[in-house]
């Protein structure tokens, strides 16, 4: 063979080893693509996900944060299809003032009528007075005893008036789990880790099931000393049934008499309630994530 003809197959082995390599690359961008635009009536709607990602369009093609930034409320107004990760999806633009953004559509929800229900137990806000100082400091109890005053443990924590707080973001599933940690204390800021965490497809690829950097990032983020802190993920499919939730946590090595030592500690959790169709987690998944000492000024 001639030193042309070498020339000649080399450069065809090589192109062909180059474009080989370049081919699973343009494959990857196409994991997710947009198939349709589709106009949808001006509609406000409540926010469900405090910690959804917001994309800078339809086609998701970056991320810009998440909807804690937009408030509790915002107008969808425009819709697109997309396909992601070979399933068929679809994303509603929004709007807050001049501020836009793109959001998975189950994360926003209609706002339902008011039916004049009246909540059984009226809030009453009490004060104490600091007996070395003289001071009154807010303890933020109600009727029924229950309080939702930072320090509070979970025994004593008035859920349902902690829900209606602004920034706060626990639900019935939440509350429920962490009612299993007697003698644990409330901690927004723990809570927010514990949600910040709670999205699997992270842009830095933080899987919340299997990374200790992953947890200690989003608790470092809340400016919580991540020393010893504990991280329990379980699968427990029905999310009110205690004997099913006590069985998945007893799996995992956190038994009702293990789940008493945690007594003091600051507690946060998740829960994805079968058919809530979140991003990232599955049905039945559950996140509790515990500090023993936050070394942070805890708030409501």
């Amino acid at each position: 063979m001639n030193l042309k003809k070498q020339l000649g197959l080399s450069l065809v082995v090589g192109g062909g080893l180059l474009f080989g390599l370049s081919t699973p690359q343009t494959t990857a961008h196409a994991s997710t693509y947009l198939r349709y635009y589709e106009n949808i009536p001006n509609k406000t709607v409540s926010v469900t996900n405090k910690n959804a990602y917001v994309y800078n369009n339809g086609r998701l093609s970056r991320k810009m944060g998440t909807m804690r930034y937009y408030g509790s409320k915002v107008e969808e107004y425009y819709a697109a299809h997309v396909v992601k990760n070979g399933k068929a999806s679809i994303y509603y633009k929004f709007r807050v003032g001049h501020r836009t953004g793109w959001v998975w559509h189950g994360y926003l929800k209609s706002i339902a009528s008011s039916t004049g229900t009246t909540p059984t137990t009226t809030p009453t806000n009490t004060t104490t007075t600091t007996p070395t100082s003289g001071a009154t400091t807010p303890t933020n109890t109600t009727a029924g005893g229950k309080s939702i005053a930072p320090g509070t443990t979970v025994d004593n924590m008035d859920w349902t008036k902690l829900e209606q707080q602004r920034y706060v973001d626990v639900t019935p599933s939440s509350a429920y789990l962490m009612s299993l940690f007697p003698g644990t204390i409330y901690n927004q800021k723990v809570q927010n880790a514990a949600k910040l965490s709670w999205a699997s497809d992270d842009s830095a690829g933080f899987d919340y099931g299997n990374s200790a950097q992953g947890y200690q990032r989003f608790l470092s983020a809340e400016n919580i000393n991540t020393k010893g802190y504990v991280a329990i993920y379980f699968n427990g499919i029905q999310p009110y049934d205690h004997a099913s939730i006590d069985k998945a946590l007893t799996k995992v090595g956190y038994d009702a008499n293990a789940r008493s030592k945690f007594a003091g500690w600051s507690i946060g959790a998740e829960y994805n309630e079968p058919g809530s169709l979140n991003e990232g987690v599955g049905d039945g998944d559950g996140l509790i994530l515990l500090v023993p000492n936050p070394q942070t000024k805890q708030f409501i």
